[in-house]
């Protein structure tokens, strides 16, 4: 059963209305999984994204030396799903994994299609949808790029400090694009 919370939070995310947040809410279904779970394993074609209800998973990558690459630390409230493949239909690298036991309110990639074809609003609502996709993944660049790792974990821990206490440093570290030891330096510093 979907909840008022679960509506209200979808409103404000979608920047829509309550009765339409309640429309989408009918092509939706939620997923809860356990602890440390691969939601989707790599090679896999994504059909659906996400919308992290509570809990926090990674976005990975593995090398060609086989070590996995933390790319995404998504929490409560993000999106999650390999956009690229859930837009061109191809086979994806990344692998999404639970850290803690998260729900996951869904929608498939046919149905906000069949939507959109009755109504023309949802297919603003797949542009409104593609833009924050697009957003999160600027704002990754922008991290890597221009921010310095101090400046990219605090940012993290603005975002959720009650998840990030959860999470083994040793991917939060990967994240950053740091070695652990250089987040332990980071964390004396700043506490």
């Amino acid at each position: 059963m979907m909840t008022s919370t679960i509506k209200e939070k979808l409103a404000e995310t979608l920047q829509v209305s309550m009765e339409r947040a309640a429309e989408f809410l009918e092509i939706c279904y939620i997923v809860n999984y356990d602890k440390s779970k691969v939601i989707e394993p790599r090679n896999g074609v994504f059909d659906r994204l996400g919308f992290i209800l509570n809990g926090a998973v990674r976005i990975y990558y593995i090398n060609e030396k086989g070590e996995d690459i933390s790319y995404l630390l998504q929490v409560n409230n993000d999106v999650i799903g390999d956009y690229a493949s859930y837009i061109t239909g191809k086979k994806s690298m990344a692998v999404i994994q639970t850290f803690l036991k998260t729900e996951v309110l869904y929608f498939d990639k046919k149905d906000i299609e069949t939507l959109a074809q009755k109504d023309i609003f949802w297919l603003g609502i797949t542009k409104h949808i593609s833009d924050l996709t697009f957003l999160d993944a600027k704002q990754r660049l922008d991290e890597l790029f221009f921010y310095t790792p101090e400046e990219r974990y605090l940012n993290l821990l603005k975002k959720s400090p009650e998840i990030l206490n959860k999470i083994p440093q040793k991917y939060i570290s990967s994240y950053l694009g740091i070695t652990p030891q250089s987040l332990s330096r980071i964390r004396k510093r700043i506490y």
